[in-house]
């Protein structure tokens, strides 16, 4: 019986030290929005929010036009250069937006919006990562997505291959 009681008890503590330890690992998450984005200007680098996104600017900015098949028409826009915004800048800036009805938020969005005349159309091969962004209580989110997920009248941003500036490498929806 005093072997049994001492068995059991080597279980639990093996598997309290087995589960404390996986628990603390060295990784740590931070709660900081994207730390080299442009808030609305569609001239994002790679963020905190969304590991995968390129780490350059993308190439493509624009509205979709017209989506068949895997070929999408897009309305080039122009961005906005704006200077990088303090934390707390973007702190306050996310609660103005947050306090606006959507139909006010898609009137100061579309009222931000220039298009440069120019179409583009792009190619979005099979696989490639199509992420929808969009904004939480918590701040700014990042879903996964598909071709499915372009609509008319979606804001994207696109990254294109290296080898061909006409197929997408990674695509950027605005959930708006």
């Amino acid at each position: 019986m005093f072997m049994w009681k001492r068995f059991a008890a080597l279980i639990v503590i093996g598997s309290l030290v087995i589960g404390l330890t996986g628990c603390s690992s060295g990784s740590q998450t931070s709660g900081s929005t994207p730390s080299a984005s442009v808030s609305g200007s569609g001239a994002s680098y790679g963020t905190n929010i969304d590991p995968e996104q390129p780490d350059r600017i993308a190439e493509v900015y624009g509205k979709v036009k017209s989506i068949q098949g895997n070929v999408v028409l897009i309305v080039e826009m122009q961005r906005q250069e704006t200077a990088e915004l303090s934390a707390a800048d973007k702190a306050k800036r996310q609660a103005e937006m947050q306090a606006l009805s959507t139909e006010e938020r898609q009137k100061l969005l579309g009222s931000q919006e220039v298009m440069t005349g120019k179409n583009i159309t792009m190619t979005v091969p099979v696989g490639i990562p199509i992420k929808i962004r969009g904004t939480s209580s918590d701040g700014p989110t990042v879903q996964d997505g598909t071709i499915a997920s372009i609509k008319v009248g979606s804001v994207v941003n696109i990254w294109s291959e290296k080898s061909d500036p006409t197929s997408a490498e990674y695509m950027s929806i605005a959930n708006r």
